[in-house]
């Protein structure tokens, strides 16, 4: 047991480190480069395209689930 505790600190230290570094070079992109502009833009796209196809993945679970028997349809 204490190997797998070992390896979730270690991914949990790795995940940390990531979070941190893309955090600081999206902020130097976004405030520091003439790129700003670009992404913020893809950045708002990309968070619209998470959201829609959230959106979409629910309405077609909604779609395709089986009725259930005893309830009437309103």
């Amino acid at each position: 047991m204490n190997v797998k505790r070992r390896g979730n600190r270690g991914t949990g230290a790795a995940l940390l480190v990531i979070s941190i570094t893309a955090f600081i070079a999206y902020t130097y992109l976004l405030l520091g480069t003439t790129w700003g502009m670009l992404v913020m833009q893809l950045t708002v796209l990309s968070a619209v395209a998470v959201l829609l196809t959230v959106l979409g993945w629910i309405g077609y679970t909604m779609l395709t689930a089986p009725r259930e028997d005893g309830k009437s349809s309103a």
